[in-house]
């Protein structure tokens, strides 16, 4: 089992990877709470880009493995941002076996879970909609 420390940084490497990415796609990612927005268009893309009805057939898209690794790259970004705002820590889930989380006080966030329903789901799982629904939490925890 990976230690808390390594794991953080994991994520911040999969971050890194996610600005580098982006930045290859002409959109830059600065960790800023707006960025997310930025994050969400990106994401809409790879979904858009998913083989759909009678695509499927012709074309198979990524495989599970490709998604599993934006998902992380993409939900380390959306994690880090979430740690430099609203503060929390990563590490294994206690909750959920073989998943990575965030620790905000006593409860546990899936950032990296939340950018593969967005690749998979499409705007209806906003990555910026899922932040300020976090960032409202911590306001009235802190009330």
């Amino acid at each position: 089992m990976m230690t808390q420390l390594r794991i953080a940084d994991m994520m911040k490497a999969y971050a890194e990877d996610a600005v580098d990415f982006a930045d290859q796609m002409d959109v830059k990612l600065d960790f800023s709470e707006a960025s997310l927005k930025d994050l969400d268009s990106i994401l809409q893309k790879f979904h858009g880009e998913l083989p759909r009805g009678w695509r499927k057939i012709f074309n198979k898209g990524p495989s599970e493995e490709q998604i599993a690794y934006m998902a992380k790259m993409w939900g380390g970004y959306l994690g880090e941002v979430v740690v430099r705002h609203l503060g929390g820590e990563w590490k294994a889930s206690e909750i959920v076996e073989d998943t990575i989380a965030l620790q905000i006080g006593e409860e546990e966030l899936y950032p990296p879970s939340r950018a593969y329903r967005r690749i998979m789901n499409g705007a209806e799982d906003s990555v910026e909609d899922y932040y300020k629904i976090q960032k409202l939490r911590q306001d009235s925890h802190n009330m």
